[in-house]
């Protein structure tokens, strides 16, 4: 054999070798990315889409509209609402009204943020800083929260002292535990959704609550609904305090960090492609709209109980609060009952809440995370 037949046997001999390891890695490469394939199909069928029924996709975007709720109707904002209607009356209901609607439009861009922007507002706002100042921010959004948090703490110690006589310490300490139990089923699978549940359940609590002792009180109808549509034209410099405080408590900064956290819970859980997005969005929009609605009655029904049990039954209005509200329905049978029941619901819910809310802005800022049981020691 010549020595070119021998140097073409070996090149023949090289490149099927080639087209054979070619042909095997091909192959490789089609196998992974069919096994890729596979698994983005799968993954993908295990996050949410449009079933087709209104209800059943509703329900599953139920939840952050109830946590949202919880800062319109904490004992801050009964404060505000005894305030308004032991001095005012009915009146002011006009202002309670449309800072609620208003909010609404507030908190729906909250949902817009955590969908399309695929973040929470304190990574938002972190993102768009400068070092120095995102730290500003972060100070001034965590002192607001643990501001907020104080009247929730308080109320459930008022609670607790009307139940069973105890000091208030006694109820600022078992405020840490009893949070600190609701928040550890956030490690639990469906943390998320008991959390839900059990704010929802808390909301329910004090809306009954308040809406029998409101029936109790038998409010002047006529006045209620002259105040809430057009109250307005009853308003005087006097009430500039009032309003302000009802503004105050329902304008809650904390509600905004919490809403987009709570949201990204639900944007985890859906298909990324724009039109799932897009219907995800409408239903978290819709979502928030019940749970402020029933804020606001709630909020009507802790008035109208001030309206007719305070108004212009003392001198000193001006001084009356939730820790003496009950003391000027005593006469009413179960009275003071339902009152410390509202309060240790809207105490313990808001406690929940802004706890919660506390560590998304933390992380959102300082791309920090502490513990539940730590943030709940130091909240206290």
């Amino acid at each position: 054999m010549s020595i070119r037949g021998t140097y073409a046997n070996k090149n023949s001999l090289l490149a099927l070798g080639s087209a054979s390891q070619a042909s095997t890695s091909n192959a490789i490469i089609k196998r992974d990315a069919d096994n890729d394939s596979g698994e983005e199909k799968q993954n993908n069928a295990s996050l949410w889409q449009p079933s087709g029924s209104y209800l059943k996709d509703f329900l599953f975007f139920s939840g952050p509209g109830w946590f949202v709720s919880i800062a319109y109707v904490d004992p801050g904002n009964y404060q505000a609402d005894i305030q308004a209607g032991a001095t005012s009356q009915y009146s002011l209901l006009f202002a309670l009204w449309w800072t609620g609607i208003l909010s609404i439009y507030v908190q729906i861009l909250c949902v817009r943020l955590a969908f399309y922007g695929k973040l929470t507002l304190s990574q938002a706002q972190a993102q768009n800083s400068t070092k120095t100042s995102r730290y500003f921010h972060w100070a001034i959004a965590e002192f607001s929260t643990i501001i907020t948090d104080l009247p929730g703490v308080i109320g459930f110690a008022i609670a607790l002292n009307y139940f069973f006589g105890w000091p208030y310490y006694v109820g600022v300490l078992l405020s840490l535990l009893t949070t600190m139990m609701f928040l550890a089923t956030l490690n639990l699978s469906g943390g998320m959704r008991i959390l839900e549940i059990a704010i929802a359940i808390f909301v329910a609590v004090m809306s009954v609550a308040l809406f029998v002792e409101m029936d109790f009180v038998n409010p002047d109808v006529g006045a209620l609904l002259k105040g809430w549509g057009y109250g307005f034209v009853d308003v005087n410099s006097s009430d500039i305090f009032s309003i302000a405080g009802i503004l105050g408590s329902v304008v809650m900064p904390h509600n905004l960090y919490l809403h987009t956290a709570a949201v990204q819970s639900k944007s985890e859980q859906v298909n990324q492609s724009p039109d799932v997005i897009h219907s995800a969005v409408k239903y978290c929009s819709v979502e928030p709209i019940l749970p402020i609605l029933i804020s606001f009655f709630v909020n009507m029904a802790v008035i109208s109980i001030a309206a007719e049990s305070v108004y212009g039954q003392t001198d000193d209005a001006e001084q009356v609060g939730i820790t003496d509200f009950c003391s000027y329905f005593q006469s009413l049978k179960g009275g003071c009952l339902l009152w410390a029941i509202a309060l240790l619901a809207a105490g313990q819910s808001g406690a929940i809440t802004t706890t919660y809310t506390g560590q998304y802005v933390m992380d959102g800022f300082l791309n920090l995370q502490i513990p539940i049981a730590v943030r709940s020691i130091l909240r206290v």
